[in-house]
């Protein structure tokens, strides 16, 4: 009797680990990059020569703060003031969404997780109105500590948004400027 009595613990014990093995297998991963964020702060990570009317080739010195220039370009489908208050929302479906503080979303394209400390989005024709088949932005060498995600990425800017930058300056751009300048600059977003 001791020995069935010994048999039938032993099942119902096997049946109880391997349901609860099962059961922590189906559990999702949710990625860290996951959440609505605000894009913080930009800064040119190498400097950028810029042809101009009144000076020739000027410098754009590295570490110079081009922040707006970048929330314009990446954001300037949600019409929110101040930018500050626009939301970049990485969906745990991988969808990319722009919004004005999580309200009326509009599907941006969608985000890739290549690695532990980078990430793409593909950013679609909706969020570029300028592109017409929209562009792929890598953000790479991210580190997360606590809301901030900070990392470096290169995009393409085209002439006219070089030329808005060098406005303020009284500056004019170029006619030999070519039609679009590659930038690689760092980039923070701010979990919200």
């Amino acid at each position: 009797m001791k020995t069935l009595n010994l048999k039938w613990l032993a099942t119902i014990l096997a049946l109880f680990i391997l349901f609860t093995g099962c059961k922590e297998k189906d559990e999702k991963i949710v990625s860290i990059f996951v959440g609505d964020f605000v894009i913080n702060k930009a800064q040119l990570a190498e400097a950028l020569t810029v042809p101009t009317v009144e000076l020739g080739n000027i410098p754009i010195p590295a570490n110079t703060d081009i922040t707006q220039v970048v929330q314009t370009a990446l954001l300037s489908a949600v019409n929110c003031t101040p930018p500050v208050k626009s939301y970049v929302e990485l969906r745990e479906d991988n969808s990319l969404y722009l919004s004005c503080e999580g309200l009326n979303p509009l599907n941006a394209g969608t985000w890739d997780e290549v690695s532990a400390t980078s990430i793409t989005l593909n950013m679609n024709h909706a969020a570029i109105p300028s592109s017409p088949t929209g562009f792929a932005l890598t953000v790479t060498d991210i580190v997360k500590v606590t809301s901030k995600l900070t990392g470096i990425t290169s995009v393409p800017l085209p002439k006219a948004m070089i030329a808005v930058m060098i406005a303020p300056l009284q500056l004019t751009l170029s006619p030999s400027a070519p039609d679009v300048f590659i930038a690689k600059f760092s980039i923070e977003f701010i979990e919200q």
